[in-house]
């Protein structure tokens, strides 16, 4: 991997989680929550960027957690596994395997036996945007079908 290639995928990741913590900061006090997204996909060596940016926007979420509590604001992070989508169907094609062949390895190694759609994503994020999660802070909920090693 080039120096700037290495440089695009970091500010892929993380500018958003920037744009995110600084339109949340201007808000005024107690006025919601900041519910970031990060990507849960197994680490391998050739993707070192890509799971030190994940890494990092665990970082953030807890820093910015830790500014904007005595505002009202709650930060977070959902952690989705395997969802079906444009990037894991990437993913399969960039690895030169079918989606269906791709989805299948997944599936093997998910305890729940399955991947997740975006509707299995939804209700974590309206839980976190919620009166009832008020206390929540600083978190990654991993949404995931269980632990894989």
């Amino acid at each position: 991997m080039t120096p700037t290639t290495h440089v695009r995928r970091k500010a892929v990741s993380t500018g958003a989680a920037r744009g995110i913590g600084a339109a949340v900061a201007r808000r005024p006090a107690g006025d919601g929550m900041a519910v970031g997204v990060i990507d849960l996909d197994e680490a391998d060596a050739g993707r070192v960027d890509h799971a030190g940016a994940k890494a990092g926007l665990i970082g953030f979420t807890r820093s910015l957690a830790l500014r904007l509590g005595p505002h009202g604001v709650t930060a977070n992070a959902i952690a989705p596994g395997f969802v079906v989508s444009d990037m894991t169907r990437a993913s399969a094609r960039r690895l030169g395997l079918s989606f269906e062949e791709f989805r299948y390895r997944a599936e093997q190694s998910i305890p729940a036996g399955r991947v997740g759609l975006p509707d299995d994503i939804a209700p974590s994020a309206s839980f976190l945007v919620s009166p009832g999660a008020g206390l929540v802070s600083g978190q990654v909920i991993y949404v995931a079908g269980g632990p894989v090693d």
